[in-house]
């Protein structure tokens, strides 16, 4: 199965009419009329919502109008535009890169169907000689500094590109494995980007894997859901057997999250996740054997686990700065 970066956008406006009939956040109300009607110069009159936008990871659905329907907002359209045409040539050439160094890998969680530019490039390998072998071989052609090791992952930034790569090896927060790594790996497939001037084939989790990993790293790792969030779990949806995304929810222990997920619609956003139903969606996970592997690493650094997982709960969001 290959995926076209067209599939996406169908989804994506699909799920804006969706979610625009069930959604109460007000603000994001408002967005989507004005993203239905095109009547993007409001924008102009109201930077309240270019914030909420902002905070929301969604500032990438102004890149779906032509920019001759911007007169006010010209040159804030264009840096958003440009930062996105330098993100997806600086992805192309990493994922050339370690195509040509023969290194298993995937991107995941980092290309959704909303167009905008995330934080950082989310690489997961299959095993740790795997993350040495990317390691150097992005070495290679960059000067990179490591700016974080944990049990499954290293965090790396490339200061020429501004950009940020998480090399994972399975997905966790300090520590705690929330998701089968080789469950993902296994149901990988293709995505064919073809935005501005940039043609790519990039290796990506299959539609319904992805949905998990979205649903598992926004409500376990992040304790927030944003409306990219949102949109991107509906369009994923869109585009995926629906009993095969319900056959992998209960199978990866993600039933509680999709319960708590479906009730962020009533919630302004971005909508945090309350420590109680952080816990319940944990306790499922304890069944699985990839989780329990690495309670042991988890527990031995405790405090420090504990001290991220409070400084997460402190954040409104986490946005792209438009410096980078």
């Amino acid at each position: 199965m290959k995926l076209d970066s067209s599939e996406f956008l169908k989804a994506l406006f699909n799920s804006i009419d969706r979610i625009s009939a069930s959604i109460k956040d007000p603000m994001a109300t408002k967005v989507f009329q004005i993203i239905k009607r095109g009547e993007y110069e409001l924008l102009s009159e109201h930077r309240d919502l270019l914030v909420y936008m902002y905070i929301n990871k969604v500032l990438g659905l102004l890149l779906l109008q032509e920019r001759s329907s911007y007169n006010k907002l010209g040159a804030f359209i264009e840096k958003i535009l440009q930062q996105r045409r330098n993100f997806l040539m600086h992805l192309e050439g990493i994922v050339q890169l370690l195509n040509k160094c023969d290194v298993s890998f995937i991107i995941y969680k980092t290309l959704r169907p909303v167009p905008d530019t995330p934080v950082d490039i989310d690489v997961l390998v299959e095993s740790d000689h795997e993350t040495l072998r990317a390691l150097n071989c992005l070495k290679r052609r960059f000067n990179i500094e490591i700016w974080g090791v944990d049990r499954y992952s290293i965090g790396i930034r490339v200061p020429e590109l501004k950009e940020f790569i998480d090399l994972y090896v399975k997905p966790h927060i300090a520590d705690l494995v929330y998701m089968d790594s080789n469950f993902i790996i296994r149901n990988a497939t293709y995505l064919y980007v073809k935005e501005f001037d940039i043609d790519m084939i990039v290796p990506v989790p299959s539609p319904e894997v992805e949905f998990c990993n979205i649903l598992a790293h926004s409500i376990i790792k992040e304790r927030l859901i944003t409306l990219n969030d949102i949109l991107s779990l509906f369009s994923y949806e869109y585009i995926s057997k629906k009993d095969q995304i319900l056959k992998f929810i209960s199978e990866n222990s993600l039933n509680i999250s999709y319960a708590i997920f479906l009730n962020i619609l009533d919630k302004p956003l971005p909508a945090k996740i309350s420590y109680k139903e952080w816990i319940q969606t944990l306790a499922p996970l304890m069944r699985r054997s990839y989780t329990l592997e690495s309670l042991p690493y988890f527990i031995a650094g405790v405090h420090k686990r504990v001290r991220r997982i409070v400084e997460y709960d402190k954040r409104v969001s986490y946005m792209r700065g438009f410096n980078r």
